[in-house]
């Protein structure tokens, strides 16, 4: 495996890969690709890896997400809408939305996924809530 080293750019694989291992998840592992390590102040990107038949759990949370499908071919489940994905695709999942991606290929399903840093979310109640609250009202 290459040496991650924060201060050049390296190869994604520099970055530990590990499991996934919240309820509900099958088959999913992580990489933290930017985080605090680089001195990324507001923003976090991973690597979400689900295997054939892999998923994430069924879940939502504070905070959106900003996805690009890498490989693979799966869906994404957003609410109550089910939609297919594969290489080259983009999603937006807003807060406070379940949400779950789901392997439906042969191949790993490999995916960008950007959030917040937690300190955003006291930032901007009007869009994430007060921390530890729901959602804003609409």
């Amino acid at each position: 495996m290459d040496e991650f080293d924060p201060r050049r750019p390296s190869p994604f694989t520099a970055c530990e890969r590990q499991p996934v291992t919240d309820a509900g998840a099958r088959g999913a592992s992580i990489r933290w690709i930017i985080d605090t390590r680089h001195g990324a102040p507001t923003y976090r990107l991973r690597i979400i890896e689900l295997e054939p038949g892999g998923h994430t759990p069924l879940h939502a949370h504070w905070f959106e997400h900003e996805n690009f499908i890498l490989s693979g071919e799966g869906e994404v489940q957003i609410g109550d809408q089910v939609y297919p994905i594969r290489a080259g695709d983009v999603v937006f999942v807003p807060p406070h939305v379940t949400h779950q991606y789901r392997n439906t290929g042969p191949e790993p399903l490999r995916f960008l996924c950007g959030i917040p840093a937690e300190w955003v979310r006291a930032a901007r109640p009007d869009v994430y809530g007060e921390p530890g609250k729901g959602p804003p009202e609409s």
